[in-house]
Protein backbone atom coordinates (compact mmCIF):
# COMPACT_ATOMS: atom_id res chain seq x y z
CA UNK A 1 0.00 0.00 0.00
CA UNK A 2 1.23 3.48 -0.84
CA UNK A 3 1.21 6.17 1.87
CA UNK A 4 0.19 9.44 0.14
CA UNK A 5 2.93 12.05 -0.07
CA UNK A 6 0.95 14.58 2.00
CA UNK A 7 1.05 12.17 4.96
CA UNK A 8 4.70 11.28 4.47
CA UNK A 9 5.68 14.96 4.33
CA UNK A 10 3.88 15.64 7.61
CA UNK A 11 6.03 13.10 9.44
CA UNK A 12 8.60 14.50 11.80
CA UNK A 13 12.15 13.34 10.89
CA UNK A 14 12.36 11.58 14.27
CA UNK A 15 9.90 8.99 12.93
CA UNK A 16 12.51 7.68 10.46
CA UNK A 17 9.87 6.68 7.85
CA UNK A 18 8.38 4.35 10.47
CA UNK A 19 4.78 3.76 11.48
CA UNK A 20 3.11 1.37 13.86
CA UNK A 21 0.09 -0.36 12.35
CA UNK A 22 -2.53 -2.06 14.50
CA UNK A 23 -6.23 -2.81 14.70
CA UNK A 24 -8.48 0.21 15.00
CA UNK A 25 -11.44 0.35 17.35
CA UNK A 26 -13.70 0.36 14.31
CA UNK A 27 -13.31 -2.32 11.60
CA UNK A 28 -10.25 -0.55 10.21
CA UNK A 29 -6.51 -0.31 10.78
CA UNK A 30 -4.74 2.51 12.61
CA UNK A 31 -1.38 3.70 11.35
CA UNK A 32 0.55 5.77 13.91
CA UNK A 33 3.75 7.72 13.33
CA UNK A 34 6.28 6.25 15.75
CA UNK A 35 6.32 9.42 17.89
CA UNK A 36 2.51 9.22 18.30
CA UNK A 37 2.70 5.50 19.06
CA UNK A 38 5.14 6.27 21.87
CA UNK A 39 2.46 8.50 23.42
CA UNK A 40 -0.10 5.68 23.08
CA UNK A 41 2.33 3.31 24.80
CA UNK A 42 2.83 5.78 27.66
CA UNK A 43 -0.93 6.04 28.13
CA UNK A 44 -1.31 2.27 28.08
CA UNK A 45 1.56 1.88 30.57
CA UNK A 46 -0.24 4.25 32.96
CA UNK A 47 -3.07 1.72 33.39
CA UNK A 48 -2.71 -0.51 36.42
CA UNK A 49 -1.64 -4.02 35.42
CA UNK A 50 -3.29 -5.35 38.57
CA UNK A 51 -6.75 -4.97 37.04
CA UNK A 52 -7.69 -7.73 34.60
CA UNK A 53 -9.73 -5.35 32.43
CA UNK A 54 -6.70 -3.08 31.98
CA UNK A 55 -4.44 -6.00 31.04
CA UNK A 56 -6.98 -7.26 28.50
CA UNK A 57 -7.32 -3.80 26.97
CA UNK A 58 -3.55 -3.28 26.69
CA UNK A 59 -3.15 -6.77 25.25
CA UNK A 60 -5.91 -6.14 22.68
CA UNK A 61 -4.13 -3.00 21.46
CA UNK A 62 -0.48 -4.03 21.44
CA UNK A 63 -0.62 -7.68 20.40
CA UNK A 64 -1.60 -6.76 16.85
CA UNK A 65 0.85 -3.85 16.53
CA UNK A 66 3.66 -4.06 13.98
CA UNK A 67 6.35 -1.58 13.01
CA UNK A 68 6.37 -0.84 9.28
CA UNK A 69 8.71 1.38 7.32
CA UNK A 70 7.82 2.89 3.98
CA UNK A 71 10.21 2.55 1.07
CA UNK A 72 11.39 5.24 -1.37
CA UNK A 73 8.07 5.04 -3.23
CA UNK A 74 6.11 5.44 0.02
CA UNK A 75 4.91 1.84 0.15
CA UNK A 76 4.31 -0.26 3.24
CA UNK A 77 3.38 -3.90 3.59
CA UNK A 78 0.28 -4.55 5.66
CA UNK A 79 0.54 -7.79 7.67
CA UNK A 80 -1.92 -10.45 6.47
CA UNK A 81 -3.66 -10.81 9.85
CA UNK A 82 -4.46 -7.08 9.84
CA UNK A 83 -5.71 -7.14 6.24
CA UNK A 84 -8.08 -9.96 7.19
CA UNK A 85 -9.31 -8.08 10.29
CA UNK A 86 -10.09 -4.94 8.26
CA UNK A 87 -11.39 -6.78 5.20
CA UNK A 88 -8.77 -5.06 3.02
CA UNK A 89 -8.10 -6.75 -0.29
CA UNK A 90 -6.77 -4.63 -3.16
CA UNK A 91 -8.26 -1.18 -2.62
CA UNK A 92 -7.74 0.88 0.55
CA UNK A 93 -9.49 4.05 1.71
CA UNK A 94 -7.04 6.28 3.59
CA UNK A 95 -8.38 8.73 6.16
CA UNK A 96 -6.21 11.26 7.99
CA UNK A 97 -7.31 11.41 11.64
CA UNK A 98 -5.14 14.29 12.94
CA UNK A 99 -2.54 12.21 14.85
CA UNK A 100 -2.93 8.92 12.97
CA UNK A 101 -4.14 7.47 9.69
CA UNK A 102 -7.02 5.04 9.32
CA UNK A 103 -7.01 2.39 6.61
CA UNK A 104 -10.42 1.08 5.59
CA UNK A 105 -11.85 -1.40 3.16
CA UNK A 106 -13.87 0.78 0.73
CA UNK A 107 -16.93 -1.43 1.29
CA UNK A 108 -16.69 -1.15 5.08
CA UNK A 109 -16.24 2.63 5.14
CA UNK A 110 -19.23 3.01 2.80
CA UNK A 111 -21.40 0.90 5.13
CA UNK A 112 -20.11 2.90 8.09
CA UNK A 113 -20.85 6.22 6.33
CA UNK A 114 -24.34 5.04 5.36
CA UNK A 115 -25.17 4.35 9.02
CA UNK A 116 -23.99 7.69 10.40
CA UNK A 117 -26.56 10.34 11.20
CA UNK A 118 -24.61 13.58 10.85
CA UNK A 119 -27.16 15.43 13.02
CA UNK A 120 -25.94 13.40 16.00
CA UNK A 121 -22.72 15.45 15.95
CA UNK A 122 -24.32 18.88 16.46
CA UNK A 123 -23.51 18.96 20.18
CA UNK A 124 -19.90 17.99 19.52
CA UNK A 125 -19.56 20.66 16.85
CA UNK A 126 -20.83 23.21 19.38
CA UNK A 127 -17.98 22.29 21.74
CA UNK A 128 -15.24 23.28 19.28
CA UNK A 129 -14.66 26.22 16.95
CA UNK A 130 -14.44 25.66 13.22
Amino acid sequence: MNIPAKFRKALDPINDRTFVITRGFDPCLALYPIAEWNIVEQELASLSSIRNRNREFVRSVVRHASHVQYDKQGRITIPDNLKIYAGIEKEVSIIGMITKIELWSPDKIKKYDDQIDIDEFDDLADDISF
